[in-house]
């Protein structure tokens, strides 16, 4: 390719990068820009490096080498010298350009040159470019590329940290979740003070051995220990009495005896200066315990002790974690490094109608998740990759349902992985609403231009109509001449129809607000279509549970929505079928469900049926459902529809009961 052509190259690529970071998470644009560096300079490859917050060395953020070629080593020494490299770029006096970089002799910049990555005139990485066998320097092209490339880098690291800060607080809870989990898997809390006893053995002898726990009341003392245990003291002591109750309130330790111990040590167990309990040891030998004993067994006590408070705040901060968790309004799943669930709460299992055992995995093929959305998980699992605002169409028993996923990896302060966190929320309603608010300014959109051409169509019309209806009164009613101008005159006719249509669409009367029963309307109805429906052998049934609630609407207009339902019911069953109407009281609402044995509606068509102007009949103008759409939302309601080609379909209409 000659040179002169590679500014236009250059150019072109700097506008699919410009596209890149738009739609990229800033890791993702990262990688990409690396591997633009290397295609645009033709290198060998590319390492964009960031220096370690706590060591002296950079740390490999995105590698991009060709396949063709072996794949460099990259050791701690080779780190080390472009950390060096970086701290000379840092502190020169003069602000860095965009001259290539010698990261030491023993890496000439004939072979490798490191480039500084700016942000705000300071050096944030370095990117360190391998150069081919055959070529030792850049063209001025591509310099002026780079030179353009790396700011751009800058920018995408302050994204990146930005991203990170963002995550970790979103997964703070999920990471606080997983730390207290693998606390409480380190060790098990009914063995924790028998380890008091068995250390306390290797280097003091006792013939009895009894731990003593504060009662949750602060009043007494219980033993916690075997019940197998015997020691010189009964199992339940209040505060202050006998000498292990005043070793307790006193918290000093007691060496006294009793009737078959010569010996007995009673040793407080405390923390942070709070009684935890008592320990009380025997032995028949006579001046057993000595002081050294004493300081001894009293470490082991409290260190024992320490740790039992601390997993047991870290357990309560399970607990405390658990309880945000499972009153999320979102779905919230956690995967082990292994991509494997180690809790779930309750909403995901709500909204994904199964439940996920701990163990579950989206690389289990026998148990996969719906649609695209076990692709994404493991994707993201696979990849480690942020998700953000993923929405995902998920069909299960008939039902579509859209969720909103969010995901975020979670790392320890050594880069290493903890997991990953999933938050899945049914977002259907919110995004019904969406959808109904664009349909509104589209409607709205469309009603100004149906009133426009509805006015600019009847003024010539009437006219029209005018001149046939002179030109009929000059032929006789037997001549044949009058047939085309009564053809003309039924055109006019349907003509002014839509038009009439047109205008309803455009300009809708307010609704009164009147007390309606929807079974009343229902009726009407029936007797409007029972001819029809007679005519195509089409059974019809009302069913209505219970006693039908009042609304608050316009009787007529909602005779027009039920009448345009049952219409289009009607005509896509045709012959022996089935058209039931069921009435039922919903939560605040008054549900009343159309379900006919039709033809069903095609799946790619359904989120189009409201849609002006949307109709599969030959005389149809397409505006029946989006007037019914229309009054119901002014009624305060709304219309939902399920169907399955070749099955039938069911148009549900809710609308708010009458507040008492």
């Amino acid at each position: 390719m000659p040179i002169e052509q590679k500014p236009v190259i250059a150019i072109s690529l700097l506008s699919e990068i410009a596209q890149a970071i738009s739609h990229l998470n800033p890791d993702r644009a990262l990688l990409f820009l690396t591997e633009s560096a290397v295609s645009v300079t033709e290198s060998a490859g590319a390492l964009l490096l960031t220096p370690h917050e706590k060591i002296n060395i950079m740390v490999p953020f995105v590698r991009s080498f060709l396949e063709s070629l072996p794949e460099p080593q990259i050791n701690d020494d080779f780190l080390k010298e472009c950390f060096r490299t970086f701290i000379r770029v840092r502190d020169s006096l003069q602000i860095p350009g965009t001259t290539e970089y010698e990261i030491s002799p023993r890496h000439p910049v004939r072979k490798m040159s490191a480039w500084p990555v700016m942000l705000a005139g300071k050096p944030v990485a370095l990117l360190v470019i391998f150069k081919p066998e055959d070529r030792t320097d850049f063209s001025q092209e591509q310099r002026s590329f780079l030179e353009i490339l790396t700011p751009f880098m800058g920018s995408l690291f302050e994204n990146f940290r930005l991203n990170n800060e963002m995550i970790h607080k979103n997964s703070r809870l999920s990471a606080l979740y997983e730390i207290s989990q693998q606390a409480e898997s380190l060790i098990d809390f009914r063995n924790i003070y028998d380890a008091l006893g068995k250390v306390a053995r290797s280097f003091i002898n006792f013939d009895s051995y009894l731990l003593y726990f504060l009662s949750s009341d602060g009043k007494t003392l219980e033993v916690k220990a075997d019940d197998t245990v015997t020691g010189p003291f009964p199992r339940v002591i209040r505060i202050g009495e006998g000498p292990v109750g005043l070793a307790a309130k006193e918290m000093k330790p007691y060496l006294t005896y009793s009737q078959e111990y010569n010996s007995v040590l009673i040793l407080p167990i405390e923390v942070s200066g709070r009684l935890i309990g008592v320990l009380a040891i025997g032995s028949r030998k006579p001046y057993a315990y000595r002081d050294e004993d004493i300081i001894g067994l009293q470490i082991i006590a409290t260190q024992i002790a320490s740790i039992d408070h601390m997993f047991k705040d870290l357990i309560n901060l399970k607990g405390f974690t658990e309880r945000i968790l499972e009153s999320m309004t979102s779905g919230v799943l956690i995967f082990d490094p292994a991509g494997r669930v180690t809790y779930a709460n309750p909403e995901i299992r709500l909204i994904m109608g199964r439940q996920f055992p701990e163990g579950w995995s989206p690389f289990d093929t026998a148990e996969k998740l719906p649609g695209r959305l076990n692709e994404l998980m493991i994707d993201v699992l696979e990849t480690n990759i942020t998700l953000e605002n993923e929405k995902v169409r998920l069909k299960a028993a008939g039902t579509i349902r859209i969720v909103e996923v969010n995901a975020f990896p979670f790392r320890n302060e050594g880069g290493s992985m903890l997991g990953t966190a999933f938050f899945i929320k049914d977002v259907t309603q919110i995004s019904a609403l969406e959808e109904q608010l664009k349909r509104a300014d589209k409607l709205s959109a469309i009603g100004v231009l149906a009133a426009g051409v509805a006015h600019e169509i009847r003024n010539p019309l009437t006219g029209m109509k005018m001149i046939v209806q002179l030109l009929e009164a000059e032929f006789a009613a037997d001549d044949n001449r009058r047939e085309p101008l009564g053809i003309i005159q039924r055109e006019i006719d349907r003509l002014e129809s839509i038009v009439g249509n047109l205008l309803d669409f455009a300009k809708p009367s307010k609704p009164k607000a009147i007390d309606v029963v929807p079974a009343k309307v229902v009726e009407d109805c029936y007797q409007l279509i029972k001819n029809q429906l007679g005519k195509q052998s089409i059974q019809f049934e009302t069913h209505i549970n219970g006693v039908c609630p009042v609304i608050v609407g316009d009787p007529d207009q909602l005779k027009q929505v039920f009448i345009n339902i049952l219409t289009n019911a009607i005509h896509a069953i045709g012959r022996n079928g089935r058209l039931t109407v069921n009435i039922d009281s919903r939560d605040d609402h008054v549900v009343v469900a159309f379900e006919d044995t039709g033809i069903g509606i095609p799946a790619e068509r359904l989120p189009d049926i409201f849609n002006p102007f949307m109709t599969t009949k030959e005389d149809g103008t397409g505006l029946g459902l989006s007037m019914a759409q229309r009054i119901v939302e002014e009624h305060g309601g709304r219309i939902e529809v399920q169907s399955v080609s070749g099955e039938g379909s069911t148009f549900t209409v809710f609308l708010p009961r009458k507040s008492t």
